[in-house]
């Protein structure tokens, strides 16, 4: 298994006067992942993108949600899992649902009929009605997305959606989302550490360098710079 970090990716692409900064955006139905040596770049474009905080001149001023427009419209059209979880260990994970679809103002007879459906398009039928503090990580992991896609948004963000996951449970993550992508036609947008998951489910990779994007392409087209054209790869944990 051969492995390198964000940093080696990204002295390659000065070596080879192949970097930023570049404008940024996300297509349509795509899958993008953003990989970033510096928690606080990751962090900073993370808040602009979900319009927590507005983007200053020279960082992400290309926002693909243009967030400097109707504010309101935007938060609507996204759900978000960040890293930290914000379930209710307590509650069942129906009851979780529950009360996410309730924040999202969604009504009783859109809920009674939402719950089951993300219930069994996430594959929690088994675990509906237990506490989720019972749940194994990679069930607490999909429920947490369930949980972001309840109001059926057209955008997903994700912070390190695999991290801390066995391989099978990241395996497991890996197929719900290019399942959402591709029967739902989610556009997911997601940091990550591990090039494995870039490889296995995105469209592009961004990578963010002192508060620019300063690459932007498909994972096979990273592997190649980095002299690695098949081999499955992952990045050093920089965090």
């Amino acid at each position: 298994m051969n492995a390198f970090s964000v940093e080696d990716l990204i002295e390659r692409l000065d070596r080879l006067h192949a970097r930023g900064p570049i404008p940024f955006d996300a297509k349509r139905g795509e899958i993008l992942g953003i990989l970033c040596p510096c928690g606080q770049d990751r962090r900073t474009l993370i808040a602009i993108l979900m319009t927590t905080l507005f983007p200053l001149p020279g960082f992400a001023e290309h926002s693909p949600l243009a967030v400097l427009g109707n504010l309101g419209d935007v938060r609507r059209s996204m759900g978000i899992a960040l890293q930290d979880p914000v379930l209710d260990p307590a509650l069942t994970a129906r009851e979780n649902l529950e009360f996410q679809a309730r924040l999202h103002g969604l009504d009783d007879r859109i809920r009674r009929r939402r719950i089951p459906e993300v219930i069994g398009l996430f594959g929690l039928s088994g675990v509906a009605d237990a506490a989720v503090g019972t749940c194994s990580p990679a069930t607490a992991r999909r429920l947490e997305i369930a949980r972001a896609f309840i109001a059926h948004p057209a955008v997903l963000f994700l912070a390190e959606p695999t991290r801390e996951l066995d391989d099978s449970g990241r395996r497991e993550i890996r197929d719900l989302l290019r399942r959402l992508n591709r029967e739902r036609r989610v556009t997911i947008i997601f940091t990550t550490h591990d090039m494995v998951d870039t490889v296995a489910i995105c469209d592009r990779v961004a990578v963010v360098d002192c508060g620019e994007v300063v690459a932007l392409d498909t994972p096979e087209m990273f592997q190649a710079v980095m002299g690695i054209d098949d081999a499955p790869l992952e990045l050093d944990d920089i965090s």
